[in-house]
């Protein structure tokens, strides 16, 4: 298998596992083979629309079936994913779209009204699962049929906004052996194998490596809507999920609706959280009612998952776990904060970081420090190895010259 690229992933699983379901949301169910298929007819239609290497492609679709085939197509012809999130004005597109020059659009059709004027008017529409699931191409005026060649150099297939929201935010640069490495950190640590089924209830624009993980080892990806409860309830059921992804606000959503019974996660391995701290009071409601323990994983756009918490054991709620394989993880005093021995803010150093900022331009080497990467978080470390998060160093405040740390 290629370790630098993302689309021999696919291949691989469409040799194995042909028949195999890849990707499930809602009533669409595809194959790696089919999956492997969609991909190669949308690379096609890119390249006609002089959709090449280096070129910036702007994302929007909804999660599931289309955001992989998006994405792994604009891998096979060397593009450059930009994600576009869903929830965004029009307004803000445009601003997107001017900022990053992209040079064109993919997107699913219910989105056509929310992209600017910038656009050509002309969209190139690809089927991608006969007549029930569609993408659209539409190259931007400004398209000038150049690459961007700084992004080439660097293998980097994918440009993540670190808030989530508009290009304001630090575009990170991703190149696609740091995507690998991320998905096999992630795949070793939960120790997914064939026959697994990964409930994806997160953006795929945000936290990719599920869906590679996937690919790599034969698992089943159920993507669906995590306002939708009762959707999500009848996904587990009906798919026999063995590891539900979600960010915290999901469990308050699942814990205030009726019906849901313990026997609903019987095959679920690992219920995890993730993208920011789980409430205390959520975990252990969660426990009362269903008898298990919400884990919880720690990780940056920068760094992939890097503090991982497996423990069932109502002590551990709340931390954050310990490095990952091959991470190396310490923590550095920022100031008057008490007990500086045990807590600092995290410092990250590993295989796969980042390779730098793309507005304004940064390269590693300015952001690092002897490979150390500065999470901005501040925790604390006991005395079995766990981490715990305890602040962030910019809510510190100067009273009477005094630096204090609001908790």
């Amino acid at each position: 298998m290629n370790n630098r690229e993302l689309f021999p992933l696919l291949a691989r699983a469409a040799r194995n596992w042909p028949h195999d379901v890849a990707v499930v949301r809602g009533s669409h169910r595809l194959t790696f083979r089919q999956l492997k298929s969609a991909v190669e007819n949308l690379a096609a239609a890119l390249l006609r629309a002089d959709i090449t290497a280096g070129r910036k492609v702007g994302l929007l679709c909804v999660n599931g079936p289309e955001y992989v085939i998006g994405s792994f197509a604009l891998f096979l012809v060397g593009g450059i994913v930009v994600p576009i999130f869903p929830g965004l004005k029009r307004y803000e597109i445009t601003n997107l779209s001017m900022e990053m020059a992209l040079d064109a659009y993919c997107y699913s059709p219910q989105f056509s009204e929310r992209l600017g004027t910038e656009r050509t008017g002309e969209p190139l529409t690809i089927d991608l699962l006969q007549g029930l699931m569609k993408l659209q191409i539409e190259r931007c005026c400004r398209h000038s049929g150049h690459a961007d060649n700084r992004l080439l150099s660097l293998g980097a297939p994918m440009l993540r906004f670190t808030s989530g929201t508009t290009s304001r935010a630090k575009g990170v640069i991703i190149p696609q052996s740091s995507m690998i490495e991320y998905t096999k950190r992630f795949s070793n640590s939960y120790s997914i194998k064939k026959g697994d089924c990964i409930l994806d209830l997160l953006s795929m624009a945000h936290i990719f490596y599920q869906v590679a993980a996937g690919l790599l080892k034969g698992a089943k990806l159920v993507v669906e809507d995590a306002t939708q409860i009762d959707a999500v309830i009848r996904s587990i059921r009906d798919n026999r999920v063995t590891q539900i992804e979600a960010a915290p606000s999901f469990y308050s959503m699942l814990l205030a609706a009726p019906g849901i019974e313990a026997k609903d996660f019987r095959d679920v391995r690992y219920i995890t959280s993730c993208g920011a701290i789980l409430r205390d009071d959520v975990a252990a409601e969660f426990r009362g009612r269903f008898g298990r323990e919400i884990v919880q994983r720690y990780g940056l756009t920068e760094t992939g998952p890097v503090l991982i918490n497996l423990s069932e054991d109502p002590k551990n709620r709340g931390s954050l776990g310990a490095a990952a394989p091959g991470c190396e993880i310490k923590l550095e005093a920022t100031g008057a904060l008490p007990d500086e021995k045990n807590r600092g803010e995290i410092l990250v150093r590993c295989p796969g970081l980042f390779q730098g900022y793309y507005k304004p331009w940064t390269p590693p080497e300015e952001t690092l420090a002897d490979g150390w990467f500065r999470t901005g978080d501040i925790a604390r470390k006991d005395s079995t190895g766990n981490f715990w998060i305890v602040g962030r160093v910019k809510t510190a405040i100067n009273v009477g010259g005094v630096k204090v740390w609001r908790n």
